[in-house]
């Protein structure tokens, strides 16, 4: 391999993509392209290739090292021979890449297909990279203020939405009433939605208001009116106009629910207070999880563990299973896992933000989740949520 293709002993890493899109872009250019760019680091240097429209934006807000223009490269030229997108694109990088004389580079594995095939007939080496997400794991000062800023958002929407909740009037039937009118799962996710909107955030995966026994199923985003004494599980997941999301789950009662959800939450509540003490470096993401299964199970609860049934013979899924957190950053679920999985067999390490979210769910009477979002410190972990944990409101 030629010395300067080379630095540091690893290829040089190529993107082309827009970086709304595609967050592996953004966190290497720092900067939102809504048309695709080109974008190479290359050892120590980050270099972005956009058209004209963007170059004074990219050399302004970017963290590139340098930034050049698609018509020094062509561009022009090659769009008036009539050619398709892909072979142009494909020719703009490859007399960008002589310029640095590279011919062998990374991609990531979202490449198009079509630009590949096209950039590999004008004899350029493309070698698909590793798992890029892996990357973003580690977050930087400024990436955890982004997401700080999401949470704030997301910690104010939910406590106007609890307030909304707080001031409804209950009908003889237990329904909610709010300003005369009856208070719904829908009315809920709005007056959420707005205040997130009006904090400079975006809803593009719409917020859990479950109510009910459709808090039973983790993703239902809940319909139909509210009621007195039932759960409401509420996971609010906004994405920040810095592009960054957070992730938090509260679940409530107008008044006192049935025993029975009470006592859901109550070893929710330990096991997700557990599992948060244990976040720290070194360990992982699968020992946390197995600690909340062991605490729902003994409570008597199922979980997916094999053995983790009390009435195998029962058809109904009941219980805690799903995963017990994920990472959060760029995208809503990314890297690290607190699972069973791949990924939550990897040790936690300083600047990983990760949920922690246990739930119980029976389809009979509802179901409780509660979620915080924390970073990983070098001697354990700062929980970024300071939203209060209360089940009768």
């Amino acid at each position: 391999m030629a010395q300067n293709e080379a630095q540091n002993g690893q290829l040089p890493l190529l993107f082309y993509g827009n970086s709304y899109h595609h967050p592996d872009i953004y966190q290497s250019m720092g900067f939102l392209a809504p048309d695709p760019i080109i974008a190479l680091e290359h050892g120590d240097e980050r270099i972005i290739v956009a058209s004209p429209l963007e170059k004074g934006r990219a050399e302004k807000g970017s963290r590139a090292t340098a930034v050049r223009d698609l018509m020094e490269f062509g561009y022009r030229e090659l769009s008036q021979q009539g050619l398709d997108m892909d072979r142009i694109n494909a020719a703009v990088i490859q007399r960008f890449l002589a310029e640095l004389k590279v011919t062998r580079v990374n991609v990531p594995r979202w490449l198009p297909v079509g630009l590949a095939d096209e950039m590999r007939a004008l004899g350029l080496d493309l070698v698909v990279a590793g798992d890029l997400t892996a990357r973003r794991r580690r977050k930087r000062p400024d990436e955890i203020a982004n997401i700080e800023k999401a949470q704030r958002a997301t910690e104010e929407a939910w406590s106007l939405g609890v307030a909304a909740i707080r001031r409804a009037d209950v009908a003889q039937d237990g329904t909610l009433v709010l300003d005369g009118e009856t208070f719904t799962a829908e009315r809920l996710r709005w007056i959420v939605e707005r205040a997130l909107f009006e904090r400079d955030c975006m809803t593009p995966d719409r917020t859990i208001t479950a109510p009910g026994t459709q808090a039973a199923d983790p993703h239902e985003i809940g319909h139909g009116p509210l009621r007195a004494g039932e759960p409401i599980v509420m996971d609010i997941y906004p994405q920040h106009s810095s592009r960054y999301w957070a992730d938090m789950t509260r679940t409530v009662s107008k008044g006192e629910p049935p025993d029975a959800i009470q006592r859901m939450y109550e070893v929710v509540l330990r096991a997700q207070d557990e599992a948060i003490a244990m976040v720290r470096p070194g360990i992982t993401g699968k020992e946390i999880h197995e600690r909340v299964e062991d605490i729902i199970y003994a409570a008597g609860y199922d979980t997916l563990r094999p053995g983790h049934r009390h009435r195998p013979d029962d058809p109904v899924i009941r219980g805690f299973f799903h995963g017990t957190g994920h990472g959060v950053g760029l995208e809503i679920h990314e890297l690290p896992s607190v699972s069973r999985g791949k990924w939550g067999m990897v040790p936690l390490e300083p600047g990983d933000v990760v949920t922690i979210e246990p739930g119980v769910y029976d389809p009979d009477i509802g179901g409780v989740r509660l979620e915080d979002m924390l970073v990983v410190t070098e001697h354990g972990a700062r929980d970024l949520t300071n939203a209060p944990r209360e089940l009768v409101v």
